[in-house]
């Protein structure tokens, strides 16, 4: 009688997975949260310089003390494209993603220094969303991950553009922005269930 063999195929996505991957996600937007702060202090001494303009600098600055979470948030929807669409994304390829939202900074300084500042954010936001959204596309071999992971960076860039032009609002509109924001993670929460030891995005 022959015996039959049953290949036994090791859980990917579990909460171990879950776990390293979030604290990876903090990690690299820590240390690129620090990177940024270096862009500022550049921007400050081409300020100096008459290379950028109090108003351009000023307003440079305020949109990188958003770097943290900008590059967090994105990391960490990623996480859950990966989930949803099964198609592993290695810890380099988050990087580069990583990478590509914090040079979004530096691209910024360096067209406000030639054209008006929205100009520029407008510019740069449309690049840095293109070229996500095609990475992700060609990781995931998968058009609707790509449109999820540009539909996330545009919402906060937008957000972003509108808390840097609010003022005194500014506090008010990101507190809200940051309860939904925690509303939408706490619903994500709900639809993982674990089948068969691997965590499963349920619909």
């Amino acid at each position: 009688m022959e015996e039959i063999k049953v290949n036994y195929v090791r859980p990917k996505y579990t909460l171990n997975w879950l776990g390293m991957h979030t604290l990876f996600v903090i990690g690299i937007s820590m240390v690129l949260a620090f990177i940024t702060v270096g862009f500022d202090n550049m921007a400050w001494s081409r300020t100096h310089a008459g290379l950028l303009t109090e108003t351009g600098y000023r307003l440079v600055g305020h949109t990188m003390d958003f770097s943290f979470a900008v590059t967090a948030i994105t990391l960490v929807s990623i996480m859950i494209v990966e989930l949803a669409f099964r198609k592993a994304i290695n810890y380099f390829q988050y990087i580069l993603i990583a990478v590509a939202l914090t040079v979004f900074y530096l691209l910024l300084m360096a067209m406000t220094e030639k054209m008006p500042f929205w100009v520029s954010y407008t510019i740069v936001s449309a690049m840095t969303i293109g070229l996500v959204s095609w990475f992700l596309t060609g990781i995931m071999d998968n058009r609707k991950a790509g449109r999820l992971g540009a539909m996330v960076i545009l919402v906060e860039y937008v957000l972003i553009f509108m808390l840097i032009q609010l003022g005194s609002m500014a506090l008010l509109v990101g507190s809200l922005a940051m309860f939904i924001l925690i509303a939408v993670a706490m619903y994500f929460s709900l639809k993982l269930k674990m089948v068969d030891d691997e965590l499963v995005l349920k619909k």
